[in-house]
């Protein structure tokens, strides 16, 4: 009876286990350990029909056959370290049965004795295979649900899950180590925390070429063939131990290995070379390409490091957010090299400041001379080509026509057709469409891999300003053109209120240039300076992005309900903002007075009107100073209405109970 007990401990049916239930047993107390005994061979059957089930050769031949995978490269090594925790259970009933051949006084107690130990180690794995069964889980989410079970009070059953850990993990680390040092992802059957994204609309790794962004288009969209549709992270397979920071930290890297395992020199003269070519390996190309080798001497290292990872005693998530941060050190210094001293990163941010930013005054005076006329009109199909031409001619008016850098910008105004109905003339039809200031597009041509820095919506945020400090660069413009004429005016209401929208607009344009710009941009210069790692480099300038916007009281966040009208920039949801173009159309009323007004009697009437809402704005804009103070934005709208109301004038104009410097005092 011990033999037939034996057998089926080592492998046998429950439908075997059934037929031996009639058994002749030496004593009662036989009938509780057979079942003890019966209930340990049913939990072995079990596990040991797992790992036939989803072992290699069970997945081979699963293969052939149907070519389809139900279990993957997980799952298989989770099979394997079970086999390797269940030889010491088979090793086991071998000693047993040596011991009871050479001694048949033995009893079922004596083999109880030394089979009872397995019990709550095949309990455990059962709930692992139950778990995973009806969970139906893959990949990393199998390696996450063994970690919960390493922590045992048990020993043994502490060092059986340890064991298969380590078997599901070396499968991770390999999967993590060919992403991490060769931009590589080994997952034929989708079990990494990192996929290939499948919807080519969404944000892929290179930024899409758009109206913002005219970087070697030839360059990008082969890249962006070779790279496919992008990666991504999937939530749900991102281990539980693992913080989504580091998750990101490990797909940023990926990435950029990816980017600089790609010389665009190659790229541009073979345009066939994505999407049939497989990725490049990693190494050490010519002088010439010496920014596409990565890691220099430290790929060994690094792959040293991660392949430790393996030993479950070195696996800790304080030793791998180690290596990843290393491995990221490397790779962000390679990408600040890169970009700041072959892609000449600071000059191009300087570059940014001089013409988004309208750092390059004169020449964006000159431009506005010759163009005005045209911005001051719904845009056509010519007008971009004209935009550019005299661009060209005030670059050339200036001395700058043999200016390299001038060559990277251009213009564009896009047109867009008027709907003309039955009921609607073309005049009227023309005047729901945008003017060229609301529309116009300064596009940079960067270098490569700056795309990382100037992604479209950086660059969209950049037009934002542009398009504010061009208007207001303009009204400014032409509120001094008109100051001789004015200035021997014989109306008083005339000059006064001329003297006023000047001060206001000299204090708004020296606030947007001193206060703002220049501040801001010598922080950025000061953080680029200190600094030699491309995602502070990042970090600095999207911190510089932020506080120029916010600071010219721009924001990025639409809103449907908004009071402004017009232009589309007045949707903006920030109240200033909204004042402050009111008060650029009023500049712009007046200085176009001399069209509408024909007699004396009308240009009083007109004045009349324009001090009248000079007065409202200018209140509502005090207005504004007590209700924003405590917002962010507020600090900068103080600093501005101080240098406004240095003398308490506004405020008395504003009729407020108190001027705004004792407004500001706290």
């Amino acid at each position: 009876m011990i033999h037939d007990v034996l057998l089926i401990l080592w492998d046998s049916s429950e439908n075997a286990i059934e037929k031996k239930e009639n058994l002749a047993y030496a004593n009662e107390g036989d009938v509780e350990i057979y079942g003890r005994l019966s209930e340990i061979a049913k939990s072995h059957h079990r596990i040991q029909s797992f790992v036939e089930e989803t072992g290699f050769q069970s997945r081979k031949a699963l293969s052939a056959t149907t070519h389809s995978h139900r279990y993957g490269l997980y799952t298989q090594a989770l099979s394997e370290g079970i086999t390797e925790v269940l030889l010491s259970y088979k090793k086991t009933l071998v000693e047993v049965e040596s011991l009871v051949i050479g001694n048949h006084n033995y009893t079922l107690s004596y083999v109880y004795s030394y089979i009872e130990k397995y019990q709550g180690l095949f309990n455990t794995l059962n709930r692992i295979i139950t778990t995973i069964k009806e969970r139906r889980l893959m990949g990393c989410q199998i390696l996450s649900l063994i970690h919960q079970y390493i922590l045992s009070g048990n020993k043994s059953i502490h060092d059986a899950v340890l064991k298969i850990f380590t078997s599901v993990n070396k499968v991770f680390i390999h999967q993590l180590c060919t992403w991490l040092l060769y931009g590589e992802l080994k997952d034929v059957y989708q079990e990494f925390f990192i996929s290939k994204r499948k919807d080519d609309s969404s944000e892929t790794l290179l930024s899409t070429p758009s109206s913002s962004n005219v970087c070697d288009k030839t360059l990008v969209s082969t890249l962006q063939e070779t790279l496919g549709c992008g990666y991504t992270l999937n939530p749900t397979l991102i281990p539980h131990f693992m913080p989504l920071s580091l998750a990101q930290e490990i797909l940023f890297i990926g990435k950029t290995v990816i980017l600089f395992d790609l010389d665009p020199k190659k790229v541009k003269k073979h345009s066939g070379f994505a999407s049939s070519r497989p990725m490049l390996p990693l190494k050490k190309y010519g002088i010439e390409s010496r920014r596409f080798t990565i890691w220099e001497d430290k790929e060994s290292e690094f792959h040293e490091k991660l392949q430790k990872l393996k030993d479950p005693d070195n696996f800790e998530v304080h030793n791998l957010r180690s290596v990843i941060r290393e491995i990221k050190e490397c790779v962000t210094k390679h990408l600040w090299t890169v970009a700041v001293e072959e892609a000449q990163l600071i000059h191009e941010l300087k570059l940014m400041k001089d013409f988004y930013l309208l750092g390059r005054g004169e020449l964006f005076l000159e431009l506005l001379r010759l163009t005005a006329h045209m911005l001051d009109k719904p845009t056509i199909r010519t007008s971009s080509r004209d935009m550019n031409q005299a661009f060209q001619m005030a670059a050339r008016s200036v001395f700058l026509s043999n200016n390299t850098d001038i060559e990277k910008f251009s213009f564009e105004l896009p047109y867009v057709k008027p709907n003309i109905s039955g009921n609607s003339s073309i005049d009227e039809d023309y005047s729901t469409v945008a003017d060229g200031w609301s529309s116009i597009i300064l596009k940079y041509d960067f270098k490569w891999p700056l795309h990382l820095l100037f992604t479209p919506e950086v660059l969209a945020r950049y037009n934002d300003m542009f398009r504010l400090l061009l208007r207001l660069k303009k009204t400014q413009h032409d509120l001094h053109s008109l100051w001789k004429t004015y200035k021997q005016s014989a109306s008083f209401a005339m000059s006064q209120l001329h003297n006023k929208l000047m001060f206001l607009m000299d204090n708004l344009q020296h606030y947007m240039q001193a206060d703002v710009l220049e501040t801001n941009f010598s922080r950025l210069m000061d953080a680029v300076n200190k600094t030699n790692d491309f995602e502070k480099l990042k970090k600095a300038h999207a911190t510089f992005l932020a506080d120029i916007l916010s600071q010219s009281f721009l924001t990025v966040t639409l809103s449907s309900d908004s009071d402004c009208s017009g232009d589309p920039a007045d949707t903006l949801n920030n109240p200033v903002f909204c004042n402050i173009m009111e008060l650029l159309k009023l500049c712009h009323s007046f200085c176009s007075m001399s069209e509408i007004a024909n007699d004396r009697e009308a240009e009083d009437y007109y004045i009349k009107g324009y001090s009248e809402r000079f007065n409202k704005l200018v209140k509502q804009l005090m207005q504004l100073l007590v209700s924003l103070r405590d917002r962010p934005c507020g600090v900068y709208l103080a600093r501005l209405l101080m240098r406004l109301d240095y003398n308490r004038w506004l405020s008395r104009e504003a009729q407020l109970t108190q001027s705004v410097t004792n407004m500001l005092r706290y």
